[in-house]
């Protein structure tokens, strides 16, 4: 089995415990999965996950930064883990080539990966991940699960 795009079962989010792991990065001051108000009701996390080789790519956070409002606005960075079979690889990617119409033919996308921590994955060398990274994100495309399948994507990359 290849990578797959999936809104994630409240089995799997248990089995995995992602609100622990969205605990940790989650953007806003929630306690989730830490005996606080928890998932709001009716979320919904998504991943490209290959459950063959156990393995999930997962975004955390969106980053913002200062914008022309002077307010905290939402960037294309995105923090994200790559877990290999219950080790996390965190890391920092942007898209940094998106569309302006979900109309375009080829919906060329592109990223960058800005940070990548390997060390919970000492046997693999970081080529091995980051080729395993590019495979998520091909999948993973313009939104993951959330986003409708664009004909004719295109995924490029910067590293």
């Amino acid at each position: 089995m290849a990578f797959v795009n999936e809104i994630i079962s409240e089995e799997d989010i248990q089995k995995y415990g992602l609100d622990e792991l969205m605990g940790d990065f989650h953007p806003f001051d929630l306690d989730w999965g830490k005996g606080g108000r928890g998932r709001p009701e009716g979320f919904w996390y998504s991943w490209t996950i290959d459950r063959d080789r156990g393995i999930y790519f997962m975004i955390v956070k969106t980053i913002k930064e200062i914008g022309p409002s002077d307010r905290p606005e939402p960037t294309n960075k995105r923090i994200a883990v790559l877990n290999f079979q219950e080790r996390r690889v965190p890391l920092i990617i942007e898209r940094t080539h998106c569309p302006h119409s979900f109309s375009d033919n080829p919906f060329l996308l592109a990223w960058d990966l800005l940070e990548i921590d390997t060390s919970n994955v000492p046997e693999m060398s970081k080529k091995s991940v980051i080729a395993v990274l590019k495979e998520a994100l091909t999948i993973y495309g313009y939104d993951g699960a959330y986003s409708k399948k664009i004909p004719n994507t295109v995924v490029e990359f910067s590293f």
